[in-house]
């Protein structure tokens, strides 16, 4: 019966000097135990050692970016009030034959190329049709002559 003791004894000692052992994360099961707590915290679902995956909400972003300069010709389609104004801005390469195409729906109207000095009237509704070659590097604004705006706005590089 005594030895039966003494036997009872050792494991129950072992216990009581694993529990005052260091606190590393090596010879720690709690450390492993406040991971495995974490993780449980995160997702129910995953077994130990898988990756967890969470998912962020999705934002979306609206960007303007500004068209790039296009080698060859272009060819630039302006509706007055729907897609013009000074905040459009078309890049080109010097030497490109440009083809603009300007319609407004509303009334008769005459159109202007700074720089490049074109001029053509057009009924309303009616689209007219210039054709020009850019052969310096520059602003070119296309304007109204009727309300003197900017239609848009052609970028030589």
């Amino acid at each position: 019966m005594r030895t039966f003791r003494s036997l009872a004894f050792i494991p129950a000692a072992a216990l009581l000097f694993a529990a005052c052992g260091d606190d590393s994360a090596e010879n720690s099961t709690s450390a492993d135990t406040s991971v495995n707590t974490v993780v449980a915290d995160v997702t129910t679902t995953a077994a130990p050692d898988t990756p967890v995956v969470t998912e962020a909400p999705v934002t979306t972003v609206e960007v303007t970016v500004p068209e790039t300069a296009v080698d060859g010709p272009v060819q630039i389609d302006v509706v007055v009030g729907l897609d013009s104004g000074p905040e459009r801005v078309v890049q080109v390469k010097v030497g490109s034959d440009v083809t603009l195409n300007i319609t407004n729906p509303d009334a008769a109207d005459e159109f202007h190329v700074h720089g490049i000095d074109l001029e053509q009237a057009a009924d309303a509704g009616v689209m007219i049709t210039m054709n020009f070659t850019i052969d310096a590097a520059g602003i070119y604004e296309v304007e109204s002559h009727v309300t003197d705006g900017v239609l848009v706005v052609i970028e030589a590089t």
